[in-house]
């Protein structure tokens, strides 16, 4: 086929798309076709621009634009211009998501055969508003028409893409992973394995067991042998999809009963040695050694985890399979801290220390990585750190000496364990966050990195630090935000000066100033911000005594904004107890009828599982969270909702938006309507 052929080809299709999309039967739209002429032949006759075509409700009186990147890779750039040229202060929701197409619905169907299923942007604004949408996309498309040409997306090489999906698990920032696979699996370069085990990563720190067991391609993949870590996040899926709920019960046949399930992976329970994986995924082989009938090796393997301290990961109704000990062996909760990496090793040519650990990942020691991967696991081997300012400075020295590519080797294997150790010890290390984080300066302010920071300034805050440390840190924190805050990083701006108010300064001068430097691009541009933040934006100002005044949020007079939050109650779990407090508080003061419960647990308890089963909807922050709680919540909850961020603001921003959808829903208001209140 000649090119001339494919392309009349490719016209045509397009073309049949068009007809089934402006149908009158699911577009009332296409009963106006002079009105859709426009948007036809724009999207006929453009090249690089996206598609803009209307849809409309007439039973309901709502419309809509659908806004289509023509090729996958370009759904990034197409949210961008819909950011700047229609939201937020006109589209308000839509803009900035890729939509969700519906398969029930004849043309989401449609334009997900065509385009793919994350290609499409559904665009509202409220009555008053639309004709200023209307001319805004307008614009859009005649301007990229227009423009010269240029690549719309500059590739980022491989090894930053997996150092950027990283940092935004261990920041808390799991849409912005998912985002970054998609484009590590279009870019390629990494085999379907590979690429697979970072699925099942990011699903498993969402706790989001039951879609672990039915990742396309996961018997596959276990038989290629993949890394413990891998093994681990299946195995800890299957106990909290399958048997944890069953054992709530107090059923162990119908627990070795839920073993025989198809999405089961079988092989994977004959692993040896409990001991080397997490409670959970301990729990789950435990639990395949009995329906096995192999009660000689279930009480060795028992054993062996009551030896190790590890009692807690044996299930109590797998008690009396316990050996009696020949000397008194713990049988309550097991030793809260991870276990040492020296015990596991007994020391031979292993690092004993972070500061050792971290020279070997940056010269690329394949053993040295591999320990990093191992301590990612609940339940697996760790390192000590050490208090002290000397061992601070050696690391902060350490780190200072590194080249590039020895920093991108340790950004993106150890950070992440280094970090979770220090949020599990509380130790004060202000020399070394500081360090990581005057590293970053050269790096663009991504949302991966954006989430690495904000973890990153929550627990140097946490140390308590002096005055000229906290000022150079802040310093580094506060360079170069005309690039990055905007009404579209709202959140997460706001979340860094609610850190700052939150917790005791030794400049407060200091503390005023890098939260101004923060707070005025936002200011600048305060009618762009939605409820939560604008609110929260006010009371900072007002907390921390600066001199700007924000707009005053109050109710449209659109009809369609008029919807009323109703009793709700909501569940928030997280590890920073501030976070969930302040929070707390923000929802009382401005939804009192929303009763919050919140869940610092690391665990599955009885009341964990009331609590989740109750609320209306949980809400997760996955920033340093741990798989088994968050798995746990996910088995329960009635719905599960991800904020942005893992601050306060951006909390309270996912729990606002969960609750207008809800009364949107229950005034059936189509989704996507504004259901918001319009500064002034």
């Amino acid at each position: 086929m000649d090119a001339g052929t494919a392309q009349e080809d490719s016209v045509q299709a397009l073309q049949t798309f068009l007809d089934v999309f402006f149908d009158p039967r699911h577009n009332a739209a296409g009963k106006h076709p002079q009105w859709c002429a426009p948007f036809r032949d724009r999207a006929l006759q453009a090249r690089r621009a996206p598609l803009v075509l209307p849809r409309l409700w007439e039973a309901v009186d709502e419309s809509a634009y659908y806004v289509i990147a023509r090729r996958p890779n370009e759904a990034g750039v197409v949210r961008d211009l819909l950011v700047a040229f229609a939201g937020p202060s006109v589209a308000k929701v839509g803009y900035d998501v890729p939509l969700g197409l519906d398969g029930g619905d004849a043309i989401e169907t449609a334009i997900a055969g065509r385009f793919g299923p994350a290609s499409t942007f559904k665009v509202r604004a409220p009555r008053e508003k639309r004709k200023e949408l209307h001319a805004a996309l307008t614009r859009m498309l005649t301007l990229v028409e227009h423009s010269p040409q240029r690549a719309w997306s500059a590739p980022k090489p491989l090894g930053r893409l997996l150092t950027d999906f990283e940092a935004a698990l261990v920041g808390g920032a799991s849409f912005v992973a998912a985002d970054l696979l998609e484009q590590i699996g279009r870019q390629g370069g990494l085999s379907v394995a590979n690429l697979k085990h970072l699925h099942i990563k990011r699903l498993a720190i969402m706790g989001q067991a039951r879609d672990v067991l039915a990742l396309p391609g996961l018997r596959e993949v276990l038989l290629q042998d993949p890394p413990h870590a891998v093994k681990d996040m299946v195995l800890s899926a299957v106990y909290s999809a399958c048997i944890e709920p069953v054992l709530a019960q107090g059923s162990v046949e119908e627990a070795c009963a839920a073993l025989a399930q198809p999405q089961v992976p079988i092989a994977l329970l004959a692993e040896e040695d409990p001991v080397r994986f997490s409670d959970a995924a301990a729990a789950a082989l435990l639990l395949g050694l009995l329906a096995r009938g192999q009660g000689e090796e279930l009480a060795t393997a028992i054993a062996a985890l009551d030896e190790a301290q590890r009692a807690a990961a044996v299930p109590g109704v797998l008690d009396r399979y316990r050996p009696a000990p020949a000397h008194p062996a713990p049988t309550g909760e097991s030793d809260d801290g991870p276990r040492s990496l020296a015990a596991d090793t007994d020391g031979v040519g292993q690092p004993a220390t972070w500061q050792e650990l971290l020279a070997a990942v940056a010269d690329g020691d394949a053993n040295a990585v591999q320990f990093c991967r191992d301590m990612e696991v609940d339940g697996a081997t760790c390192l000590p750190l050490s208090a002290g300012a000397d061992a601070d400075a050696a690391l902060a020295a350490l780190l200072s000496e590194l080249g590039d590519a020895a920093y991108e080797m340790v950004w993106r294997y150890a950070l992440s364990p280094f970090l979770q150790g220090i949020t599990r010890s509380g130790l004060s290390l202000p020399l070394t966050l500081a360090q990581i984080t005057a590293s970053s300066i050269g790096q663009r302010r991504d949302p991966a990195n954006l989430a690495v920071l904000d973890l990153l300034l929550e627990l140097f805050l946490r140390s308590a630090p002096s005055a000229d440390d906290y000022d150079e840190f802040l310093e580094h924190l506060t360079m170069r935000v005309q690039e990055w805050v905007a009404s579209e990083t709202a959140s997460q701006t706001l979340d860094f000066v609610d850190r700052l108010a939150a917790f005791a300064s030794p400049d407060p001068h200091t503390r005023a100033q890098a939260s101004l430097e923060l707070l005025t691009p936002l200011y600048r541009h305060a009618q762009r911000l939605d409820e939560a933040c604008l609110t929260s934006a006010r009371s900072l100002t007002h907390e921390l005594e600066l001199d700007l005044d924000w707009p005053v949020w109050q109710q449209s007079d659109s009809s369609e904004d008029s919807v009323a939050i109703g009793d709700a109650h909501v569940l928030v779990y997280g590890m920073d107890e501030g976070v969930l407090d302040r929070v707390q508080q923000w929802l009382m003061q401005h939804y009192p009828q929303v009763k919050v419960s919140l869940s610092q647990d690391k665990v599955g308890t009885s009341r964990l599982r009331e609590v989740a089963r109750r609320a209306d909807f949980s809400v997760l922050i996955t920033q340093c969270a741990t798989h088994a709680a968050t798995s746990f919540i996910n088995q329960h909850a009635r719905a599960v909702v991800y904020p942005k961020g893992a601050g306060s603001v951006s909390v309270v921003r996912a729990v606002v938006d969960e609750l207008y959808q809800r009364a949107r829903s229950a005034a059936q208001i189509p989704a996507g309507a504004n259901g918001r209140r319009q500064p002034r």
